[in-house]
């Protein structure tokens, strides 16, 4: 599991990021249906046991576009209505896991956002994310572990080669005709979808 300590100025509640990634996931749609019922439920526990952002990493195309997103959905948490100085804005959605995942996509469709970035039962690479206050790393770890049906990464974020789902990246992030995504320049390509995920709220 990889931590990642954002700065001071952010909310204590939001000053961590846990992710840890699994592969081959065997449980994806049994997580996706606890997903729904903990949405649904009147149970706190049913939702902190499944308190974090699943990602389906097969259109994670490296760490930079995933803790872009993560640190976007910080920013957006904190958002100030500019026409009434101090109210808050807040989330575009009910927790910041979920603002993650509408984060990470193109455009502002929750349930799309969902179904291309969220867990599934063709999910065999899954990372789990919580941003949460500093947690105990080895209780957490146990908790993920439990959750998910898959083998743990120990040294931390491994993503698929980009070129297993390129066409889908293409299209999801509506780049089809760029060069970069053309002459498939992967680190180009990386840098114009970095660039849509940190500008999602602007306007939004």
């Amino acid at each position: 599991m990889e931590t990642v300590c954002l700065p001071d100025a952010f909310p204590r509640a939001y000053r961590r990021v846990y992710m840890a990634q699994f592969e081959g996931v065997r449980n994806g749609g049994e997580l996706r249906d606890a997903l729904i019922r903990a949405s649904k439920a009147d149970d706190d526990a049913e939702r902190r046991r499944v308190d974090f952002a699943f990602v389906d990493a097969r259109l994670v195309q490296s760490r930079q576009q995933l803790m872009t997103a993560i640190v976007q959905a910080v920013v957006g948490a904190m958002r100030r209505d500019p026409k009434r100085p101090g109210a808050e804005v807040g989330l575009k959605t009910p927790s910041i896991h979920s603002d993650l995942l509408w984060t990470l996509h193109s455009n502002n469709n929750i349930a799309e956002a969902l179904r291309r970035f969220g867990v599934s039962s063709t999910t065999s690479t899954l990372i789990l994310v919580r941003v949460a206050p500093p947690l105990d790393a080895g209780e957490l770890v146990q908790h993920m572990s439990q959750l998910v049906d898959g083998t743990l990464q120990t040294r931390g974020l491994s993503l698929p080669s980009p070129a297993l789902a390129w066409n889908e990246v293409g299209q999801t992030y509506k780049i089809q005709d760029t060069p970069a995504f053309q002459h498939q320049d992967t680190s180009q390509v990386d840098a114009l979808i970095c660039s849509m995920v940190a500008s999602k709220y602007v306007g939004a």
